[in-house]
């Protein structure tokens, strides 16, 4: 029997309305869907996105646990059995879709599953998605860079040494699942005179979406910063 192809897809932000045409024709033509969660029987922000905007009721739908733990060893996570239903899905010639937000390429767990089965031997394949970053700075007309400008992509900055190399080497930088830096992070983009030259983005897509100054009164796990060296415009 001919095996099945495992696809990552992409779902975009938290607004339906960035998934893709490709995303939905996979998603509505595969026979199981992979739901990532934190913990068995919690809801899942990517499938809760993807069910806006395709219809997966015909799939089988499998959920993997995946622990959300800063610096977790995902590879030796899922070396433990967590991927064994998508492997028998796959063995038995089934198409396999797993959902994930934003982009798969960009700070994804799919992107460690769909390695761990590539390497078991099946075919797998990757459908982009619009990364909040992205779909953040469109809405409020932030270009992230332009001309000669570079820009870094950076995940949760721990240590404000990091963030000053960044700052020394990058005209424009996004920072990442920036919530817990934001009482250290914050005065020192005031010291540096960038506050006024950033923009926060919150649950972008999402019923409660902030898009704006920066502000650290509400923690959220998806804040991403956008931070100009060169000023806004």
């Amino acid at each position: 029997m001919e095996k099945g192809i495992f696809y990552a897809v992409g779902v975009g932000s938290g607004d339906p309305m960035d998934m893709t045409l490709r995303a939905k024709q996979i998603l509505e033509t595969a026979d199981v869907v992979v739901i990532p969660v934190k913990k068995a029987g919690e809801t899942s922000a990517a499938y809760t996105i993807a069910q806006q905007a395709a219809d997966m009721t015909r799939a089988e739908k499998l959920e993997v646990v995946f622990p959300m733990k800063a610096h977790a060893d995902y590879r030796s996570y899922l070396q433990s059995g967590a991927l064994d239903g998508v492997y028998a899905a796959l063995e038995a010639g089934k198409t396999v879709a797993m959902v994930t937000l934003g982009d798969v390429s960009v700070y994804s767990t799919a992107t460690y599953a769909r390695q761990m089965v590539e390497e078991q031997g099946y075919e797998t394949a990757v459908v982009a998605g619009i990364p909040a970053f992205c779909s953040g700075a469109a809405k409020t007309k932030y270009s992230l860079c332009e001309n000669e400008e570079s820009l870094l992509v950076m995940p949760g900055v721990t240590d404000k040494t990091a963030m000053e190399e960044a700052l020394g080497q990058f005209d424009n930088l996004v920072i990442m699942k920036a919530g817990k830096a934001l009482p250290w992070l914050l005065p020192m983009l005031e010291e540096y005179g960038l506050l006024e030259h950033t923009v926060m983005l919150r649950n972008v897509g999402m019923p409660d979406e902030y898009i704006g100054v920066p502000t650290g009164e509400t923690y959220s796990y998806f804040t991403t910063l956008l931070i100009k060296k060169g000023g806004l415009r």
